[in-house]
């Protein structure tokens, strides 16, 4: 960079307040809120809304009335926030097809090289780092696969093959807060990504019940107070006051306009509007700025209020400017660009692309629309063909607008999944056919294929199908999935749900028919018939479960199926077959977590004292959040005699899960087995106070006497 650290540091600190030279530069915290849209919060009129920290912040910074991300996908959305470009030039057009190139700049990149410590905590599978996103962070935890697991490690929900792995906002807080304590002395980069309001909707209590009827609201009222959580960590450490936020929505979600019930596949404002508030110290708040902006004006925003100088081919605009930054520029930008060719890439049917023209709204695809923003800002009122000359015209400006927006590099970020991916996109219904090359897109205007209009409800009873079965509303959901394989019968996606919904209605022969007839086993649905498969085992059909699932493995590898074999072996006795399917999982996925503990777990049983050591070490290391690898570690620990260690395992155990009855049982035992009588007496009374399951208490009075007797 041209730019000095000291200039940086200058401009940063006088840009919206007095300074005086030396000041230390601000740092920034970005919060991204996963399928938000802006009328869902407080502070853009919500009546309902519960959502006190976002409404705070809009008080205390600026909040842009109109603002629009260029896609509603994931990954390419991320995509242009943090390198300030659209989707022709950045390459990334739909979740999972698309790895964001190196060549590009990003803001973590920018950053980090003036100077910012820069780390990441990210929520759920299309923003990890296999996509390209972690580009510049020096800290990037992506550990999201044991989200769908309880505190035991147990999966509490068949999340593949019906939705992306995720967890939870509080998971994310905790994965980020370790690096914030240990960089706060400097300046920071942190970027916290919250994936919570997107399906499936499950708030935690009490959010669940508050929200019973709205279930969408309360998510987004649970990620409300977790961000306050957040907040109130930077409030500790004494940097609040040097810290610029940003809150920016990735895309919003249907909730039934237009007959969308989530998002990617249609190109209306629904799933296009989304929440932005700035928060810059010592700038007035409480400013709310109607003109409109794009999340590509994001980084440009960012780095003018940093005093870093922007890379050359960035497309958006400094929107400081507009916010009121004494002597910042401000740049009149008419034009704004949306797109989803996901209908065509995942489906096979037409690909849409929009522009924004002043009041008007011109979406091309299969079937042109028109709209009128300010008379019909619901897209109501198709004006294509009362208005052909505005159609013409903006037609028009839509061509040259991605000409000259295009970047020749950006073919470079499609790519072909791996057969583990493939089964993650399947979960929300994704790729429609099967290639082995890499996506093709043409940049340029089509009007082929179906009008996604015309089959958007397909895909909203494919999620209200999925969403059924995740309710547990089995006979609904078989309804639903009856109804998708009579629109398609050779859909292996559908008959993957229609098995499910069997084998909740506990019609397991029924479930393992639908499955047995699917001629070959595929990307598309593998994850669904290896659910199959482990229902057959569970509901004594061991044999008929592991030949299914043996088959699936063979047929579509992946680490999680290679798990689950060999816990069906180990389940039937055969430690040598299941030991060897945990390293075949281990050499697909190095770091997949169950595996690895399982395998340590195994280790130690056969004797194998050394390497299990060394397995738990290194789950612990790169899983410090996963209270069943610590709770294990420290029981094998406390076998070995090793007492003092692994009170250091189950202690973090119990901290990470207090409700964790196996850990705080065994940490009281530990504590007893050394004599440690003040601290077993103050676990007991946790416990008691804490527990209602009699068995728990009863074995507390049982361990306790041993106390008593050794004393």
């Amino acid at each position: 960079m041209k730019i000095t650290r000291l200039f940086g540091i200058l401009v940063a600190a006088c840009l919206a307040t007095a300074c005086q030279q030396g000041d230390p530069p601000w740092n920034l915290l970005v919060i991204t809120l996963d399928t938000t849209r802006a009328d869902a919060l407080g502070c853009y009129g919500h009546p309902t809304a519960r959502t006190p920290t976002l409404d705070r912040l809009a008080q205390e910074g600026v909040l842009f009335e109109h603002c629009f991300t260029p896609v509603p996908i994931t990954t390419p959305s991320h995509s242009t926030i943090f390198t300030g470009t659209y989707p022709m030039a950045h390459g990334v057009r739909d979740n999972g097809l698309f790895v964001l190139p190196d060549r590009v700049n990003t803001m973590a990149e920018l950053l980090n090289g003036q100077g910012w410590a820069t780390g990441a905590a990210v929520e759920s599978f299309p923003v990890t780092r296999q996509f390209g996103l972690d580009q510049g962070f020096d800290y990037f935890n992506d550990h999201i696969t044991l989200a769908a697991e309880d505190y035991r490690g147990d999966r509490v929900i068949p999340s593949r093959g019906l939705f992306f792995d995720e967890r939870p906002a509080a998971w994310v807080n905790d994965a980020i807060a370790p690096w914030l304590n240990e960089n706060t002395t400097g300046p920071f980069f942190a970027w916290v990504h919250y994936w919570d309001a997107h399906h499936p909707h499950q708030p935690p209590a009490p959010f669940n019940q508050i929200f019973a009827h709205d279930l969408y609201e309360g998510e987004i009222a649970y990620v409300d107070q977790s961000l306050g959580a957040l907040i109130q960590l930077l409030k500790k450490r004494g940097v609040w006051d040097r810290t610029i936020v940003v809150v920016v929505g990735d895309h919003g979600e249907g909730n039934g306009e237009h007959n969308e019930d989530t998002h990617s596949l249609l190109a209306y404002n629904a799933t296009l509007h989304i929440p932005l508030i700035i928060r810059v110290p010592g700038l007035s708040g409480g400013v709310r700025i109607q003109q409109r902006v794009g999340t590509v004006d994001i980084m440009p925003t960012i780095l003018e209020l940093l005093g870093v100088t922007p890379p050359e081919g960035i497309q958006g605009r400094s929107l400081a400017g507009l916010m009121g930054v004494d002597g910042a520029r401000s740049e009149d930008q008419v034009l704004y660009y949306s797109e989803t060719l996901s209908p065509r890439l995942s489906h096979g049917w037409g690909e849409l692309r929009a522009l924004f023209d002043g009041r008007f709204k011109y979406i091309h695809g299969p079937r042109p629309e028109l709209y009128d923003l300010e008379a019909d800002p619901g897209e109501l009122v198709d004006l294509v063909d009362r208005l052909p000359e505005e159609r013409d015209r903006m037609r028009a400006q839509l061509t040259r607008f991605i000409t000259e927006k295009a970047a020749t590099g950006a073919a470079a970020a499609a790519h072909t999944p791996d057969d583990e991916t493939l089964q993650r996109l399947a979960a929300l219904g994704y790729l429609s056919t099967e290639s082995d090359e890499p996506t093709t897109v043409i940049e340029e205007l089509r009007s082929d294929g179906t009008p996604p209009q015309d089959r958007i409800g397909d895909n909203s009873l494919m999620s209200n199908a999925r969403q059924q079965i995740n309710k547990r509303e089995f006979l609904a959901a078989r309804e639903s999935a009856l109804r998708l394989v009579e629109l398609d019968p050779d859909n292996a996606n559908y008959q993957g749900i229609l098995a499910l919904a069997a084998l909740g209605l506990g019609q397991v022969e029924e479930s393992a028919r639908i499955v047995d007839a699917m001629k070959t086993i595929s990307p598309q649905h593998a994850g669904s018939a290896l659910q199959v498969a482990l229902e057959l085992f569970e509901r004594g059909h061991p044999e008929r479960g592991l030949q299914l699932a043996r088959r699936i493995v063979d047929s579509q590898p992946s680490a999680w199926g290679s798990y689950v074999v060999a816990e069906m072996h180990g389940r039937m006795g055969d430690e040598t077959r299941q030991q060897q399917e945990l390293e075949r999982a281990l050499e697909l996925e190095a770091g997949y977590p169950r595996a690895h503990l399982s395998l340590a777990i195994l280790l130690a049983r056969r004797g194998d004292g050394h390497r299990a050591d060394n397995e738990f070490r290194e789950l612990v290391k790169d899983f410090p959040l996963y209270p069943k690898a610590r709770f294990n570690f420290g029981l094998f620990l406390a076998q070995a005699d090793r007492s003092e260690e692994a009170l250091v395992q189950l202690e973090r155990a119990v901290k990470l899960s207090p409700t964790y009855w196996q850990a705080q049982l065994t940490l009281l035992a530990v504590n007893i087995d050394l004599g440690r009588e003040e601290q077993a007496t103050a676990i007991a009374d946790q416990i008691r106070t804490q527990a209602r399951d009699p068995r728990i208490g009863a074995r507390v009075e049982e361990l306790m006497t041993m106390l008593g007797a050794s004393t």
